[in-house]
């Protein structure tokens, strides 16, 4: 695990700064396009988006102060994959199928950080090191000839960047990890989230279309009207700035009152996050929000056309010490559980039923939605190639 230290900010962090504009709701494009609602229904759209979205290339799986110490590991069931990660005794993350190569049992059932340096199956015993080699076989003598070398855990490639844990969950695939490692690490490295701890974690199971809980989070347009007793006083109804970070998306608002010359002076992102806030929009089913006193993280795992595994991650700098710090975290995990699940995953599902009726074939984006289409376009690019 990293310490924090306030890094500069990146290109695409300046990039987006300086096209910030003062907070005025008037400054909005005009632009009307259309995007078929059919994507959020079919089955064959799922398959096809699991098949060249969440295999073969590298996903977010968990963020890396899930495993804040050395001889630890935690599973994950909602990629469907048997997922083991762990830190071995130098800190470095692995990712293993969750089987034990005797007899093809389930190794673990810890969804919470377990620490130990072994993973012992709970029907022979064979234990495993954090690196995943055998290191032990109860009776080793009934196996004559065994060579514990070639009985390893299935390795899956996995690179720790940036703070979170990726994962290509096809092990039968090579997958390129260089704009993981070159472009977004740099971005979450500047927002110091590889230092974090986790104050609460949620898991979501949401009968709902993992785009259109993507969907919710690339608009302003709903923030004064859905979110008018929660969020809704705090921006502005205006659209938000965007970049494209190869195949992701990194959006910026600014809050109630922002003047563009405050930008700059914006050195770090201590400088900017009281101001603003910074959205990154992960493809392959990630979101990372931050907060004047947080960063929020979403991973997504969809099930389904219809179905998403949702684990939320409030990061902070360090655990609240005092009853005034608790309760100022409390109050801001009570907030986003209301603007999350009570808001924009309510419509998500919502959005999800009426899809699947087909009774509307095109959904109508307007001047403030315009970063839906791009994101689209790029799930597009990515199927398509």
């Amino acid at each position: 695990m990293a310490t924090r230290k306030d890094n500069g900010l990146t290109k695409y962090q300046r990039q987006i700064l300086e096209s910030l504009e003062d907070s005025d709701p008037n400054i909005v494009p005009k632009a009307l396009s259309y995007r078929p609602t059919n994507v959020y229904a079919a089955a064959e759209r799922f398959e096809l988006e699991r098949r060249k979205l969440f295999r073969g290339r590298p996903v977010p799986v968990d963020v890396s102060a899930a495993l804040p110490r050395s001889r630890m590991h935690v599973v994950n069931n909602d990629y469907g994959v048997p997922l083991l990660l762990t830190r071995d005794d130098d800190g470095k993350a692995h990712a293993f199928m969750n089987v034990c190569t005797h007899r093809c049992v389930r190794l673990s059932d810890e969804v919470e950080a377990k620490a130990g340096a072994l993973i012992t199956c709970p029907y022979h015993a064979w234990s495993f090191s954090m690196k995943g080699e055998l290191v032990g076989v109860p009776r080793e003598e009934v196996f004559p000839g065994l060579d514990k070398k070639k009985h390893k855990l299935k390795a899956l490639q996995c690179v720790e960047a940036g703070g979170l844990i990726w994962v290509n969950l096809d092990p039968g695939s090579k997958a390129d990890f260089t704009e993981v490692e070159t472009e977004l690490a740099p971005e979450f490295d500047a927002i110091g989230l590889a230092s974090q701890v986790v104050y609460k974690k949620l898991r979501v199971e949401l009968p709902a279309n993992w785009k259109l809980v993507h969907d919710a989070f690339l608009e302003n347009y709903h923030i004064a009207r859905l979110h008018r007793d929660s969020l809704g006083s705090m921006f502005v109804d205006r659209s938000t700035a965007c970049v494209e970070i190869g195949q992701n998306l990194l959006q910026s608002s600014a809050r109630v009152g922002y003047k563009r010359e405050r930008g700059k002076g914006v050195e770090t992102f201590a400088d900017f996050r009281d101001f603003g806030v910074f959205s990154y929009t992960i493809v392959a089913g990630g979101l990372i929000i931050t907060s004047p006193t947080y960063i929020n993280v979403m991973l997504l795992s969809p099930q389904s056309a219809t179905s998403t595994v949702i684990n939320y991650y409030m990061l902070v700098d360090k655990m609240p010490e005092t009853d005034a710090e608790r309760a100022r975290c409390e109050k801001s995990i009570a907030l986003m559980q209301r603007i999350t699940t009570e808001e924009d995953f309510w419509v998500a599902e919502l959005g999800t039923i009426a899809a699947q009726s087909g009774v509307v074939q095109e959904m109508v984006l307007g001047g403030m939605e315009q970063d839906i289409a791009r994101f689209h376009g790029i799930l597009e690019n990515i199927l398509t190639s």
